[in-house]
């Protein structure tokens, strides 16, 4: 799920235990929550893939739910030297998109550009406790966005790629509803760079990679009305890192990848001030495949290690292991486990949280432990495909604010909790027709309990973790015409440790049609989109609005 900051979630573990990388470059900071995606244009993006569970092993700190790999677009297949582009979108409350890109590909260079704009007033009608219809106030968005990629080949295998983002928004925050901040803003200026070489031979049959990045994130918050004569914010959070990776097979059967990598994470912010955490780690992994003669054709293991040092709290060593078996015929049979140790680094604030009249930060504090293991069996017969999965994730030294009396009772962190998570994913897709007509259903049980010391939480739902979720999806495909069907289910969420308050089930419904077409020797694509179909009336969080049914308009062209 994707929360209105543009947090993610995974397994609904919080967005600050979820890794998001773009092409290489890890997206987290320590002086941040989670990675706010709706910076990242969707036109910019070529695939995405979600792994969850726990990754440290691969991905170090904070991939304690999963990770997200998000591969930008690079123009180096296409038919023509020089493509251009333009997508504008209209929605409701004046949601206005405007994105235009290039793309050059000749010789050994390539290139991708794009720039949109994106405005929106934001100012929809909601339902407050009590019935009473309001107008949300300063809920209005403003943002620029610029991507731009080249990539250039130095000789055949050896490949040297550049890319930038810039992301600028000035948004209105109204919130909560019992709690309004009608002039308070935030904005965001981001800016980030990667540099990268690929080698496909270094030598005999392992390759090299690169690569090289900087981050520079800003972040204000302005509430000119809050007590003691408003509140001003200004947290600057950069991050340089070095990656280096080799891989290749030794033999017929075994393959091995090992890398070193080095990040300096920095942060200057009027509410911890100026600090730097440095990370070296070290990596390896081993995946060996055999090939079988009889009902399991293939058997594969992987074990994967990871170990950081890290300059303001304990070094961690994180391990992974993986088996699947594969069987091929009529019926595609694949059972998938995995078993893994990860960790949730300590953030600046709960570190260095200098001491004011109502908290201070513990320097003492020890990563969060994740332990996770599950395992999944797919199936897949004549465009019939089924999966389901077990989970379960438990997390020790959990990272928790609360107040100390032998601290004149100020908020301080400390390492007292745990959570114990699991559940089941299932999923079910029926293709007929050559994928002119495809029924999708993925429903989630999930079970996370609050395992710590405090009485009046133990054994409770964590906040916000529904047990029952569903989607189920329909999509019917005709010559350039396409439409799409989408019913979200949505259990009972609790609100508060003790499980007293609950926010209730909901279903949503959303729509789009869309149809592609060539016009004057240029390609065309339209797409109609509705949102929350039946106008429910509903929170994510409570307290904070959602809007009702929403439409959204987009006409783009490609030439």
């Amino acid at each position: 799920s994707v929360n209105s900051s543009g947090e993610i979630s995974l397994r609904d573990v919080s967005a600050s235990k979820v890794v998001v990388v773009m092409d290489g470059q890890r997206l987290n900071t320590p002086g941040s929550v989670g990675v706010n995606v709706a910076s990242l244009p969707i036109t910019n993006i070529e695939k995405i893939e979600l792994l969850r569970g726990g990754r440290s092993a691969q991905y170090g700190a904070d991939a304690v739910g999963g990770v997200i790999l998000i591969t930008t677009k690079t123009e180096s297949k296409s038919v023509k030297p020089m493509n251009c582009g333009f997508q504008i979108s209209y929605g409701s409350y004046n949601r206005q998109t405007y994105n235009i890109n290039h793309s050059y590909n000749k010789n050994r260079l390539n290139t991708f550009v794009s720039l949109q704009r994106d405005l929106w007033d934001g100012n929809f009608p909601f339902t407050d406790y009590y019935g009473n219809e309001k107008i949300l106030k300063n809920n209005e968005q403003s943002s620029y966005n610029i991507f731009a990629k080249a990539g250039y080949r130095l000789a055949e295998g050896k490949n040297l790629s550049l890319s930038t983002n810039w992301y600028n928004a000035d948004n209105g925050t109204p919130g909560m509803i019992d709690n309004p901040t009608p002039n308070a803003r935030l904005r965001f200026d981001n800016k980030s760079y990667n540099l990268t070489y690929d080698q496909a031979v270094l030598f005999k049959d392992f390759n090299l990679k690169a690569q090289s990045y900087f981050l520079d994130y800003e972040t204000k918050f302005d509430d000119p009305d809050a007590m003691g004569g408003g509140t001003h914010s200004d947290h600057n959070n950069y991050a340089m890192g070095l990656e280096l990776q080799q891989g290749g097979t030794i033999g017929e059967y075994l393959n091995v990848s090992y890398g070193y990598s080095y990040r300096n994470d920095r942060i200057e912010s009027t509410d911890v001030g100026k600090k730097t955490r440095n990370t070296h780690s070290a990596h390896t992994s081993f995946t060996g495949t055999l090939p079988l003669k009889g009902f399991i054709s293939q058997l594969e293991s992987s074990v994967a290690l990871r170990y950081d040092a890290t300059s303001d709290f304990e070094n961690a060593l994180s391990p992974r292991f993986s088996l699947s078996a594969a069987h091929h015929g009529t019926v595609n049979l694949a059972l998938v486990s995995h078993i893994a140790k990860s960790y949730k680094a300590p953030s600046f604030n709960d570190l260095y949280w200098p001491r004011d009249a109502f908290a201070v930060g513990n320097p003492n504090l020890l990563p969060e432990d994740g332990f996770n293991y599950d395992i999944g069996l797919t199936a897949g017969i004549n465009g019939v495909s089924l999966s389901a999965n077990y989970f379960r994730n438990e997390i020790d030294n959990l990272i928790l604010w609360a107040q100390d009396p032998f601290m004149d009772n100020l908020w301080t962190p400390k390492n007292i909790s745990e959570t114990s998570t699991r559940g089941v994913e299932t999923s079910g897709t029926l293709n007929l027709f050559n994928n002119s007509v495809v029924l999708n259903a993925e429903y989630t049980y999930m079970k996370a309990l609050d395992k710590g010391p405090d009485p009046n939480r133990h054994n409770k739902y964590i906040t916000y973790r529904p047990k029952n979720k569903l989607d189920v999806t329909s999509t019917i495909r005709f010559k350039g015409l396409e439409w799409n069907f989408i019913v979200h289910y949505l259990g009972l969420r609790y609100t508060n440790p003790a499980n007293t308050l609950w926010l209730p089930k909901v279903t949503t419904c959303d729509s789009n049609i869309s149809y592609r077409f060539s016009l004057m020797k240029i390609q065309w694509a339209s797409t109609l989109e509705v949102t929350n179909l039946t106008d429910e009336d509903y929170m994510r969080v409570r307290g904070t609005a959602e809007p009702g049914r929403m439409y959204k308009v987009t006409l783009g062209a490609n030439f």
